[in-house]
């Protein structure tokens, strides 16, 4: 069931892969109209090196992927049919 959107995950870490290897892992905070996203408490991995960024604007399309715990879609998705289901 995919009734989950990006802004879905605002408040929540992300595993975000982007060309050269480099993989971001940060807390969403927002999503703008052209699915740029702003991640907060964002570290930077590149091999086996990593380093504390901060707040990062990531552009749309230096994405690669976007990943997220099993745990973590299972519970957002339950709280989301569980909402929906309360809307007449």
């Amino acid at each position: 069931m995919d009734i989950l959107k990006l802004s879905d995950f605002i408040g929540n870490t992300l595993i975000v892969s982007l060309a050269e290897d480099r993989i971001l892992i940060g807390v969403l905070v927002a999503v703008d109209a052209q699915m740029n996203l702003l991640l907060d408490h964002a570290e930077e991995r590149i091999d086996s090196r990593s380093r504390k960024m901060g707040l990062v604007s990531v552009p749309r399309c230096a994405v690669q992927s976007i990943k997220i715990t099993k745990p973590l879609l299972q519970h957002l998705t339950a709280k989301k049919a569980e909402l929906m289901a309360t809307i007449v």
